[in-house]
C-alpha cells in the first residue's frame, strides 16, 4: 500500500517542507559566512546572531534530510536510494549537517571548540550544499 504518489497532496506537502528546510538552511549557511566576515572587521559581538543562526540552520539542515529521504518513501518506487545521485546527496547531507552544527552550534547542543578549524568547515560546507545543488538538479545516475 502506498501512502502517497508524486504530486498527491500529501507527497507536495512534504515536498514544500523539503524546499522551505533548504531555504532556510542554505540561506543561513551563506547568510552566516557574511556575518562573519563582516564582524571580523569590527570589534562588535556577533554572538546573539551566530546563536540565532545556529539555531535556524543545524536543524533546517537535518530537516531538509529528514523531508528528502521521506520523498523518497513516497515516491511510489520512482526514487530509491540505491539511485547515485540519492546516495552522493545522503553522504554531503550528512556532511552539511555535521560542518553546520560543529561551526554554529544550536544553543541546545554541547559540541567541542573547532576554532582553528573554521575555515576548513566553512569550505566543506558550502562546497557540499553547492555539489548538493548540482546533484539535485542533474541527478546522475538517474
Amino acid at each position: 500500500m502506498t501512502f502517497a504518489a508524486i504530486n498527491s497532496d500529501s507527497y507536495n506537502f512534504v515536498l514544500f517542507l523539503h524546499l522551505l528546510s533548504v531555504i532556510l538552511g542554505t540561506g543561513s549557511a551563506f547568510f552566516a559566512q557574511v556575518i562573519t566576515s563582516k564582524y571580523k572587521k569590527t570589534t562588535d559581538n556577533p554572538q546573539i546572531t551566530m546563536a540565532a543562526l545556529g539555531a535556524v540552520m543545524s536543524p533546517s539542515l537535518l530537516l531538509t534530510g529528514i523531508f528528502g529521504g521521506a520523498l523518497v518513501g513516497m515516491s511510489d518506487d520512482v526514487y530509491d536510494f540505491s539511485q547515485l545521485w540519492l546516495t552522493l546527496a545522503g553522504v554531503l547531507w550528512i556532511t552539511c549537517v555535521a560542518a553546520a552544527a560543529l561551526l554554529y552550534k544550536p544553543p541546545f547542543l554541547t559540541l567541542p571548540n573547532v576554532g582553528k578549524h573554521e575555515a576548513k568547515l566553512s569550505g566543506i560546507l558550502h562546497l557540499s550544499l553547492m555539489a548538493m545543488l548540482v546533484i539535485m538538479v542533474w541527478k546522475p545516475g538517474f
